[in-house]
């Protein structure tokens, strides 16, 4: 992507964040709505970066930069409460005398430099990553190659995916605000945010386990001196920077490998390569029983029922409400599994993140405020 084409993919998304004077409480939801959605790209796009790539994966770390600055600025403008309640944004005003929401255009390369610097400033202030301005201006400059250690990389992605989902959290938190009777719409996008931060948790939290023959491995599993046509179970963690794969054989013998984690949706891929996404069975080998999810973690099965909690709590309000009743229902069905509470499991259905996510979808399809009022 040429300087230019950024430069206008740029402005094109901060045309979106043009400052609104004297909103109307109704045009003030509907601006957060939006911001709300964007929000939700953001913490997806940092968490989908990948410090193991080449120099073509550049773009994408400007990106972050780019979309990071302009929501800070459109929050700024839309609710300036939102960022002096926030503990990591309070340093916000430190950054140097010009202001974010006054980037109103990039249309130079020194203006692309500020905007990266202006996400570096806030990592350096609101997330303690030291020199991440320096690396945020980096990005900038032409290159035909990265340097070879993806360090600063790595503190990037990591940094940026916290803060953002930090900012995530403020924003629920304050649109969980506004009464659910006159703003059901929002209601309703607040409490999928959430089901989407469940989902994430249950993908991070949970340990996998099935049935696993070596021709069903897929090519991101580099196991070592691992023999063909052998069959076991392979267990799969979630990891930090690497993911971590077992294969035990019949007899005993395990095989360890780490995958680069680039995302929840690249490890849900590599799971779906190797079991089927409803019923947790081997394509191939059908017979050789299904794969399950598992909790053991006491901190992970705290957190999953805090947001299955809060979710209940946000979904009260709408259950009486005749174009929200089915839809609390489906939840209600889907939140726990059926249980009174989320509980230390070690055998949770392979069909449950499916079924969530077909709900996500579902809700998702729902009118936004943003969209009601267009």
């Amino acid at each position: 992507m040429t300087e230019r084409q950024w430069c206008n993919a740029v402005l094109a998304t901060l045309k979106m964040y043009e400052v609104s004077v004297n909103m109307t409480e109704r045009e003030k939801v509907s601006e957060l709505s939006r911001l709300l959605e964007n929000m939700e790209k953001q913490v997806a796009c940092c968490e989908q970066l990948d410090p193991w790539a080449g120099i073509e994966a550049r773009p994408a770390f400007l990106d972050a930069c780019v979309s990071g600055t302009a929501l800070i600025a459109r929050l700024s403008q839309i609710d300036p409460d939102v960022v002096a309640k926030s503990k990591r944004l309070r340093a916000l005003p430190q950054l140097d005398s010009d202001n974010p929401s006054a980037l109103e255009s990039l249309a130079t390369k020194e203006d692309l430099k500020r905007c990266a610097q202006i996400w570096g400033q806030t990592l350096e202030l609101a997330g303690q990553l030291e020199a991440a301005a320096k690396f945020c201006v980096s990005l900038i400059q032409e290159k035909k190659n990265w340097p070879k250690e993806q360090d600063k990389r790595i503190e990037f992605k990591d940094a940026s995916q916290m803060l953002s989902g930090f900012l995530l959290y403020d924003l629920l938190d304050v649109l969980a605000e506004y009464e659910p009777e006159e703003h059901a719409s929002l209601r309703l996008q607040v409490l999928c945010s959430y089901l989407k931060e469940l989902r994430v948790e249950f993908i991070w939290g949970a340990h996998v386990r099935g049935p696993c023959r070596t021709d069903t491995i897929p090519s991101q599993c580099k196991f070592e001196k691992l023999s063909d046509e052998l069959k076991g179970e392979l267990a799969a963690v979630y990891g930090g920077s690497q993911h971590e794969f077992t294969f035990q054989t019949a007899d005993g013998d395990e095989y360890e490998c780490r995958v680069n984690n680039t995302g929840l949706s690249n490890y849900r891929g590599i799971l779906d390569k190797i079991w089927d996404r409803a019923t947790g069975r081997l394509p191939s080998y059908r017979r050789d029983g299904s794969a399950a999810w598992a909790f053991t973690e006491h901190e992970c099965i705290q957190n999953l029922e805090a947001y299955a909690s809060l979710v209940t709590d946000l979904l009260k309000p709408l259950s009486p409400l005749p174009d929200y009743r089915e839809c609390a229902r489906a939840v209600r069905a889907l939140l726990r599994k059926g249980r009174g509470r989320w509980t230390t499991m070690r055998h949770l259905e392979w069909s449950y993140p499916d079924e969530l996510d077909r709900l996500i979808a579902e809700l998702d399809a729902k009118p936004k405020p943003y969209q009601l009022t267009a």
